[in-house]
């Protein structure tokens, strides 16, 4: 009987051993799959990044319009390389210039013209059209000689399209390494990214690795990964692949994206060799069993006297073990009885707390060294802890008791879910000192801080760029919005500064946009207003909560400060002293006038530059020097002189 139940428990071993088996092997797979669906996203995310970027890089459309407009061969050149650089930068094999048609204007390298695929061609429409950037899925150029992904940028001139800038990217050096990452150099594991072609028919992104496109559009069985993750299957399924072999695979959608990505393994390989050893050792289990029970009355005594003197040495090597692992890795141990309110501290954690190793503290005594930024918050966590008997995860600062020295610990713990008879609930757990840390990541807060301020400054006038004024009007659109305020903007340029530039050099150009710089942002007074370099010799100027009198006031204001500046002007045709144009335009974000709430054409952020940029085009038109404001009557402008 006792022999029976040993096997029993022996093949029962065997079997949970094998379904938790089953279910790593199965998590691990799944957790790649996840991985590897995120770095293929990130990628889809950098195309498209990329060519927003190039379609919101206003100079970069100027130039072109340029160049359409006089072929002259230099102005091809600076075109030429902006998409040489993007191209070595980003990483893409070519960029290519095409006319809204299609029609290949400059390319990066020498990619011979032709006409566009219609699949290449429907990417560009729907670009043109959305005025996005559109990601055309893998097709097949003849101009290309390889496997890749475009991505048509539109460009515009105002609302009129001048031309799609076509990035492509050569997928086997860009996409398919985001396909790898198997462990342990698995000789079946496969990832499969797949989408349907125009046919219907699903094919592979990535090349196979055991076979080609034949053998996969040959193998279209109902428990084929592939086609059961076009089916809606997802997550861990069982089938057989391409080759016929029965396989694990992991089914996950690539999010925006008509992409599925298949996640594979063999079976054989997955399990065959855990099943092996697992069997291995279960027979192994038995035969010592059946020699135990042969043996068991001749050496019962011995061998209990023998286990009994290795748990003791086992025990004696693993708390040696246990107390060298504390220290190095800087975790001690406590268990906290609630009954007499006590922790029983190891010795690292006496350590930690700055106490003397008498493996005993007081819970008064940890009160006393919680320091008092933190010591509200953390009595609410533990007491939370406590009362609902959930586990516990806090990170707080004490004053180590041993020199009062401020640190930083993190303390994990659970309670005893089935306390001992005759004892009290405890909690058990580590705490570790990670003041190290947490100042590390208190200088990396402060270098990312600085290093966003930078991004958002103008190199040269030291005024905000074009990034933060962007995301300035956004903040303060929005803010506006819900309050029911205005929002004013000036749009201010430098008279004559090509002249400037003309008669005094470049270098004094650029002392001139510093000056002018300054004394735009010295002459706001208001919290929230700023002034931002809008491009070349314009700013903006961002005045949140400002009527259109406030905002006429500070547009006089800035014209004398420019003036007080009594820069000297002597070139042909300009003024003796530098001065400004200032066009301003204020209005709350509301619906346009003659239409309800529920109709179309709510005033943007956009049509405030516009009305500002009309006002400074008008104040040029007067003869410069001066404040035009946009106002909605029927002259639709309002002077001043700057």
């Amino acid at each position: 009987m006792l022999l029976i139940s040993i096997v029993w428990l022996s093949l029962a071993l065997y079997e949970e051993r094998e379904q938790r088996f089953r279910h790593q092997v199965e998590l691990g797979l799944k957790s790649l799959g996840e991985l590897q669906v995120k770095r293929v996203v990130e990628w889809r995310s950098r195309r498209l990044a990329d060519a927003m970027a190039l379609t919101d890089d206003s100079l970069f459309a100027k130039a072109v319009v340029r160049w359409q407009r006089t072929s002259a061969p230099e102005l091809e050149a600076v075109v030429n390389e902006r998409l040489r650089i993007l191209v070595e930068r980003s990483h893409y094999t070519v960029a290519l210039l095409l006319s809204p048609e299609g029609r290949l204007l400059i390319s990066s390298d020498s990619s011979q013209d032709g006409a566009l695929s219609a699949q290449a061609q429907k990417a560009l429409r729907q670009a043109l059209d959305s005025a996005q950037p559109v990601l055309a899925e893998p097709h097949e150029e003849q101009r290309f000689s390889f496997p890749f992904i475009g991505v048509f940028a539109p460009l515009y001139e105002g609302e009129r399209a001048i031309g799609v800038v076509w990035l492509v990217a050569d997928m086997r050096s860009s996409l398919y390494p985001q396909l790898e990452g198997w462990p342990n150099n698995s000789q079946t594991g496969e990832s499969l990214l797949l989408q349907r072609n125009e046919d219907g028919v699903i094919v592979p992104i990535n090349p196979l690795r055991h076979g080609d496109q034949t053998l996969f559009e040959s193998m279209g069985h109902k428990d084929n990964p592939a086609t059961m993750a076009f089916q809606g299957v997802r997550g861990v399924t069982y089938g057989h692949d391409y080759r016929g072999a029965e396989v694990l695979a992991v089914s996950s959608a690539v999010p925006g994206s008509p992409w599925m990505l298949v996640t594979k393994i063999d079976v054989a390989e997955a399990f065959i060799q855990k099943q092996r050893r697992e069997g291995l050792a279960a027979g192994l289990l038995i035969g010592l069993a059946l020699l135990l029970v042969v043996s068991m009355a001749a050496i019962w005594q011995w061998n209990a006297w023998r286990r009994e003197r290795t748990l003791k040495r086992a025990l004696e090597r693993n708390m040696r073990w246990l107390e060298n692992a504390q220290k190095a890795a800087s975790i001690g141990y406590f268990a906290y009885e609630e009954g007499s309110q006590r922790f029983h501290m190891s010795g690292m954690a006496c350590i930690i707390f700055g106490l003397p190793k008498n493996d005993v503290m007081a819970l008064r005594e940890w009160i006393s060294m919680l320091s008092p930024l933190d010591r509200e918050q953390t009595l609410a966590i533990h007491g939370k802890a406590m009362s609902r008997r959930t586990p516990l995860h806090a990170q707080y600062r004490i004053n180590r008791q041993s020199d009062g020295e401020l640190r930083w610990i993190q303390v994990w713990g659970e309670y005893e879910d089935k306390p001992i008879s005759g004892r009290t609930a405890r909690m058990t757990g580590t705490v570790q000192d990670i003041s190290d840390r947490k100042q590390a990541e208190e200088q990396l807060e402060s270098y990312r801080s600085a290093l966003e301020a930078q991004v958002r400054l103008d190199p040269l006038t030291r005024v905000s760029n074009r990034l933060a004024l962007d995301e300035a009007v956004a903040s303060e659109w929005n803010r506006a919005m819900r309050h029911g305020t205005t929002l004013a903007l000036l749009m201010v340029d430098v008279d004559h500064f090509k002249a400037y530039n003309d008669f005094y050099g470049h270098l004094a150009g650029d002392r001139c946009l510093q000056q002018v710089a300054q004394a735009l942002r010295g002459s706001l007074r208001r919290a929230g207003e700023l002034v931002a370099r809008y491009g070349g010799e314009e700013f903006a100027v961002l005045l949140p909560d400002a009527d259109e009198q406030q905002a006429m006031d500070t547009a006089q204001r800035l014209g004398e400060a420019v003036r007080a500046l009594e820069l000297r002007h002597e070139a042909p045709g300009a003024q003796s002293l530098v001065s400004v144009s200032i066009g301003m335009a204020c209005l709350s974000p509301c619906y346009k006038p003659g239409q309800t709430a529920g109709e179309e054409g709510v005033l943007g952020a956009q049509d405030l530059f516009q009305r500002a940029d009309e006002a400074l085009y008008q104040a040029k038109q007067q003869g410069r020097a001066r404040v035009c404001a946009y106002t909605a009557d029927a002259s639709g402008l309002a002077t001043s002189g700057a």
